[in-house]
């Protein structure tokens, strides 16, 4: 009888763990919907513009999204299962070939495939631990469990904009980012959303305050890439200003944004490390209030 028992506990705690794996990858993915549905994004892919790139637009956003579903569900589970760093990354790599396959070779999401597969097996952790399913939890366990694998076993591409970067200013990137529990989300991104909100009510105008906050303060690599150290600078000032002359919250901040973005566009400037760490801010946020994850 013991045993039927048994096996009747295991049997619902799967389903129920099934159940929680399905949210966290809809939240995962209307996180990254949500980030690139934001009009007014410097340089950034919107609905209405492709922002500083030729080879993409919002409707292959939205096909890359697509064939990403089920996988940060997987990684949840991953977490959950406790399986090993190199099955995460085996994951993560089938993932990059079906969004590559969706997009013809072009890369839309291969940060957000890494940063938020690590947020999403972190929360498979806290899940498995009991422990309370926010931004601090979640990101302490991914230091706790992957931050030496990451630092020290994860194959760097010498090739890669970020690495390149890396070797060239000593900038870290997205590895560093996850590996040290997204420190600049916990610290500054996500305290500026929830601030944003509180104060105008609206996801979008806390979406853009955070996203000039992030790139007022990230040593983005993919700016860098494109424009050298001098716009890093350039740009960091540029948003530093926005900010200082109250963001979201002045008259007209929407003409002054628009300044700004001529300036990316002219630049071709993207700040794309800047859009994913708004995408990981956005998934905590959504995790936080959003998921419904009684064991």
């Amino acid at each position: 009888m013991h045993d039927n028992n048994s096996t009747i506990e295991l049997a619902q705690a799967q389903n129920t763990i099934g159940h929680i794996t399905t949210q966290i990858d809809q939240l995962a993915r209307s996180a990254l919907f949500d980030e690139v549905s934001l009009e007014l994004k410097p340089g950034l892919v919107c609905p209405s513009t492709q922002g500083s790139h030729h080879d993409m637009d919002y409707a292959l956003f939205l096909k890359s999204i697509e064939a990403m579903q089920g996988y940060y569900g997987q990684l949840c589970d991953f977490g959950f299962q406790q399986c090993s760093f190199e099955q995460l990354q085996q994951a993560g790599v089938q993932c990059e070939q079906r969004m590559m396959l969706a997009t013809h070779q072009v890369n839309t999401h291969k940060g957000a495939i890494f940063n938020l597969g690590f947020a999403s097996a972190g929360l498979g952790q806290c899940l498995k631990q009991q422990l309370p399913v926010n931004a601090e939890n979640i990101s302490q366990q991914i230091i706790e469990h992957w931050q030496q694998d990451l630092l020290n076993k994860l194959s760097r591409n010498p090739l890669s904009h970020g690495q390149q970067m890396r070797k060239k200013y000593g900038i870290s990137g997205a590895i560093e980012q996850v590996a040290h529990g997204f420190q600049v989300v916990q610290q500054l991104a996500l305290p500026c959303f929830q601030s944003t909100l509180d104060a105008t009510q609206s996801k979008n105008h806390a979406s853009i305050q955070t996203l000039m906050t992030l790139i007022s303060q990230l040593p983005d690599t993919n700016i860098v890439w494109r424009g050298g150290m001098s716009a890093l600078f350039i740009v960091q000032e540029m948003a530093q200003k926005f900010l200082d002359d109250g963001g979201v919250l002045q008259t007209h901040w929407q003409n002054k944004l628009s300044q700004i973005n001529q300036y990316f566009t002219q630049h071709h400037l993207s700040p794309g490390g800047s859009a994913d760490l708004l995408g990981i801010t956005l998934f905590f946020h959504k995790v936080e209030h959003e998921l419904c994850c009684d064991l």
